[in-house]
Parts: structure tokens; C-alpha cells; sequence
């Protein structure tokens, strides 16, 4: 009896790229709303995926590779600001896949996964925190206020990179001026400078 035909590799990259845009416009999307995006009959995408919680599994690790990959060399930056505007503009590309990781409840995620993503939200409260030494950010903004902002500028800077209004390294140039000017000290109100080295 043949083999069956192996699916193609595309296949499963479509999948992933669906179910990062629907997952992270709709939480609670069924298999098959991917399915549709995907542009795959169900078969295709059970092949690749038996459940609604491997798909999930398998998406979130690939966000947090990805993510991971992007943001590698942040501590390298000369301040913090330089470390902003570079994790804008390695991030933003990512953006649905990045906002997906922000809108899956810990409980539909191992242990293993949830421990990465808490790794990843820590990075970020640490360089919120190196922004307030410099005097960048006002000291008495929550440090969960901010990074719910820039999470929230990740996906709005995707968003005009894939209308294709603005250019992706100036968006990113846009979301770091923002995130600062929205979250700057009042009256000058700032501290002694640092930097992530």
C-alpha cells in the first residue's frame, strides 16, 4: 500500500501564520475560522495539529523563538532608549505573533511555556526600569502601565506596516518617540542616566 503524500511544508507555515492573526483578533477562534485563513481544508490542518491546544502549544513556542531571536542583543544597546527603539524595530515585524503570546491565558499553557513568557515580560520590566534611571520614564508610572503600553505599540506599529503607510524602520522610530513621550517625567522630573551594559 503507498505512503501517504507528505503535506507540505507551507502548509504548516500557513497554519501558524493564520492562527497567529485570527488567534490574536479572536481568543476564543475555533479550528476551523484557521483553517479558513489558512487557506487549508480541516484535514490539512489536522495533520499538522490534532487539537485546538497542540495548534496553540506549537504557536506560542514558535512566538516566544521568535521573539527570543529578535531581542537577543538588546543589552548590548548604549541606553536604554537606544534598547527601545531597537526592540521596536526587531519586535514590530513579529507583531501578530507577539500580541498572540500576550492574549493566551496561562492556563492553556504548560508550565515550560508560561516560565519562557514570564522570562520575556521580566526582560522588558527590567529596561523600563533602566529608562527610569536615565530619566526617561517618570519613576511613579507602574512598571505593568508601561509595558502594557509598548506591548500595545508593537501591535499598532504592525498594523501600519502591514497597510503599508509608513516604512518599518521608521514605524519603529514612531513607537519608541511615543512610548517615551507618553511615559516622560513631569516638569523635568528625572533621575541619574544608565545604561543595559
Amino acid at each position: 500500500m503507498p505512503s501517504a503524500r507528505p503535506v507540505r511544508s507551507s502548509s504548516r507555515d500557513a497554519i501558524l501564520e493564520a492562527a497567529a492573526l485570527v488567534l490574536s483578533e479572536n481568543p476564543g477562534a475555533s479550528l476551523a475560522e484557521v483553517a479558513v485563513r489558512a487557506g487549508v481544508g480541516r484535514a490539512t490542518l489536522h495533520r499538522h495539529f490534532a487539537s485546538r491546544e497542540a495548534l496553540i502549544h506549537k504557536l506560542t513556542e514558535d512566538a516566544l523563538d521568535a521573539t527570543d531571536r529578535a531581542t537577543a542583543h538588546l543589552y548590548e544597546a548604549a541606553s536604554g532608549r537606544e534598547a527601545l527603539e531597537e526592540m521596536f524595530e526587531a519586535v514590530i515585524p513579529l507583531g501578530a505573533r507577539f500580541h498572540f503570546l500576550s492574549r493566551v491565558p496561562a492556563s492553556d499553557l504548560p508550565a515550560s511555556l508560561n516560565a519562557r513568557y514570564q522570562q520575556q515580560l521580566d526582560g522588558t520590566t527590567e529596561l523600563i526600569g533602566v529608562l527610569k534611571a536615565e530619566g526617561e520614564i517618570d519613576t511613579s508610572i507602574p512598571a505593568s502601565w508601561a509595558v502594557a503600553v509598548i506591548d500595545s505599540l508593537i501591535w499598532a506599529g504592525w498594523e501600519a506596516v502591514k497597510a503599508g503607510n509608513i516604512a518599518p524602520r521608521e514605524v519603529a522610530k514612531l513607537a519608541c518617540r511615543t512610548a517615551l513621550q507618553g511615559l516622560r517625567p513631569n516638569d523635568g522630573d528625572t533621575t541619574p542616566g544608565g545604561s543595559l551594559t
